[in-house]
């Protein structure tokens, strides 16, 4: 048995560092990590709570330091100053540290699937943001064009890395006089983009295709995930485009109030005359061209209510497109935040199950050393191999879960699906104290727009009513005429032979009989009515339901979630105890196995809960209208 050596968490963190930078994350396991500094596993466990927790901790202390190297520029520098600051800060970095350096990139090179591989990715993505901020404020004072803060991103992402791979061939292969000439030239080129534009595309034009997969992912928060949606979503684009359609329709209805003003002109080549028998002589009429012309209003005077009433309903539909407009972005918004939520908690069960299925094989491995040693039976060795693979399903199943997730995220968002994306946060949702039924009830009946578009339909159903009967009224309307008309032998009519005339006059009309169609029209136009209404109520109803139960869903989450707090921190100093007492021979494999069942159970109750607070609260912020 190991002497139980008093270690301190940097020494692990150096030891871990220097074992990934030659190894990689994969090969390295918590018992190389032990055997390395000279003790045994639980003085690992004392610091950390598995592999995952301690190659976290390693990455975001190396990370940080890594981060430092853009904290010393500011918006006071040229755009030159800022881009030397960063790579001559890259540069002095790698220098002094070529194993933290090895470390991270073997954590970049590990498989895509991997959880260290995405914390990289989050990682660059956040300095990424702090150097994006500085930029914009250079912009502001007009050191840097906005539309050419991507530009500089990609060039100095493209210069660090030109700085990593030299350096990792040669260490002392580049110059500080020479990154100053390449951050001179770089800020030239981007203060005057124009003017090299040509020389750029050549460049790139050279240079190999770059894979799409190689692309950084897009990193995306909850909000942004949900901005993204709003702004891509079909459903939320087609939704705008019939809110257009609409605010069109109103101006099409307010034609029927304003006068209709309409001009005609005809000419009349005749070929052959028309003639007449008179006392059996012939006698032709017409001359061999005629004309006309003619300008005509018409103004409705009064129509029943028809023009007014229509007026009203392409108001409502109006008010109907802008509600469908916020049911479908607030329905999108939903659909985003839940299916985010879901895609967070399939990443967090995939590191329960990767964390469960390492805990076996290290098990496996401990029985195997047991074997050798004639503490454990052929038998015990056949069983935890059993125990491993029944692991590995779980695992696959979570990993497939959340690529489909994020393929699914990908849809909504409007996305191609080979768009590389990333969620950047885990949710943290708290829930308030308590909740009050009947004013959540009432601020639902205020705020969600399907019971506004209930209402409103209910209104547009009551001015189809109206309409139909206004059927049954006359119909009164002005007219004027200014006509022109003339006949010639010649091309044109002289003064003699042409003539002007003009009339006005009122035109009513007066439905008597129409077989009923109306009395039908306006039957069915009452029915419409009554079926709205019953809508309006039914939805009433329907909102109370709905709303008390997310309530009972959010009470429910939230007890299993307090309840679980502890729980995992338990089940884990558990597992250490009965792994302590397993190779000291006090424990049976069976018991170390509960064990780890029960971690695992414990985790993935407690990261459920967290999932299903989030989730009923995404729900009931769409419940309420919001």
């Amino acid at each position: 048995m190991k002497k139980e050596n008093k270690i301190s968490k940097e020494k692990i963190i150096d030891a871990t560092v220097k074992l990934i930078a030659e190894n990689g994350v994969n090969a390295v396991s918590m018992r190389e990590i032990a055997l390395k500094l000279d003790v045994t596993k639980p003085m690992l466990y004392y610091y950390f709570k598995n592999k995952e927790d301690l190659i976290k901790e390693v990455f975001h202390k190396k990370a940080e330091q890594i981060s430092d190297v853009a904290s010393h520029i500011n918006a006071d520098q040229e755009l030159d100053e800022v881009l030397y600051s960063v790579l001559l800060n890259h540069y002095k970095f790698l220098l002094e540290n070529p194993d933290t350096m090895k470390c991270v990139l073997k954590i970049i090179d590990s498989p895509h699937s991997s959880p260290m591989r995405k914390m990289a990715l989050e990682m660059r993505g956040k300095n990424q943001k702090k150097i994006r901020k500085l930029l914009l404020e250079l912009a502001k004072k007009g050191k840097i064009k906005k539309e050419n803060i991507e530009y500089f991103m990609s060039l100095t992402s493209a210069m660090i890395s030109f700085i990593i791979l030299e350096t990792r061939m040669a260490r002392d292969n580049i110059k500080p006089g020479l990154l100053r000439q390449l951050s001179l030239i770089i800020s030239a080129g981007i203060k005057n983009f124009k003017a090299s534009a040509m020389f750029i595309l050549l460049s790139v034009s050279l240079l190999p295709a770059a894979d799409p997969g190689d692309a950084p992912p897009l990193i995306l928060t909850v909000d942004d995930a949900v901005e993204t949606a709003l702004s891509k979503n079909t459903a939320v684009l087609n939704a705008l485009e019939n809110q257009e359609i609409y605010e069109q329709k109103i101006k099409e209805y307010w034609g029927g109030v304003y006068p209709n003003l309409s001009f005609n002109a005809s000419y009349t080549r005749n070929i052959e005359k028309n003639a007449f028998f008179i006392g059996g002589s012939k006698i032709e009429t017409g001359l061999d061209n005629a004309y006309s012309a003619s300008l005509d209003l018409n103004q409705v005077l009064w129509a029943g209510g028809k023009v007014n009433t229509g007026i009203k309903m392409a108001e409502l539909y109006g008010k109907i497109s802008r509600e469908n407009t916020s049911q479908a972005r607030n329905t999108v918004k939903r659909a985003v935040r839940q299916l985010y939520y879901s895609i967070s908690l399939f990443r967090e069960l995939s590191k329960i199950q990767s964390e469960n299925l390492e805990l076996s094989r290290q098990h496996l491995n401990t029985i195997k050393e047991q074997y050798r040693q004639g503490l454990q039976s052929d038998l015990a060795v056949m069983r935890q191999e059993v125990e491993v693979s029944n692991n590995e399903p779980a695992l696959i199943k979570a990993e497939s879960a959340y690529e489909q997730g994020l393929l699914q995220l990908k849809n909504l968002l409007g996305l191609e699906p080979e768009t590389a994306i990333n969620l950047s946060e885990d949710p943290d949702c708290r829930a308030e104290g308590s909740y009050d039924p009947a004013s959540l009830y009432a601020a639902a009946l205020a705020n969600r727009q399907d019971f506004k578009l209930a209402v409103f339909n209910m209104e547009l159903a009551e001015k189809q009513v109206r309409l139909e009967k206004a059927g049954h009224w006359p119909y009164l309307s002005a007219f004027a005429s200014k006509a022109f008309s003339g006949q010639s032998d010649s091309p044109f009519p002289s003064s003699d032979e042409r003539n002007w005339s003009l009339s006005a006059g009122i035109r009513l009309s007066l439905p008597l009989f129409s077989g009923l169609s109306a009395v039908s029209r306006v039957r069915q136009a009452e029915h419409g009515l009554k079926i709205a209404e019953q809508n309006s109520k039914d939805l009433k109803r329907k909102i109370k339901i709905e709303l008390n139960r997310t309530l009972l869903d959010l009470k429910e989450s939230k007890k299993r979630l307090d309840s679980q707090k502890t729980s995992v921190a338990t089940a884990r100093k558990a597992l250490e105890a009965v792994e302590l007492r397993f190779k000291n021979g006090l424990s049976s494999l069976l018991e170390l196995n509960d064990a780890s069942l029960a971690l695992n159970r414990a985790g993935t109750n407690y990261i459920q809960a967290k999932h299903d607070l989030c989730y009923n609260k995404a729900q009931l912020d769409w419940e309420l209208g919001n």
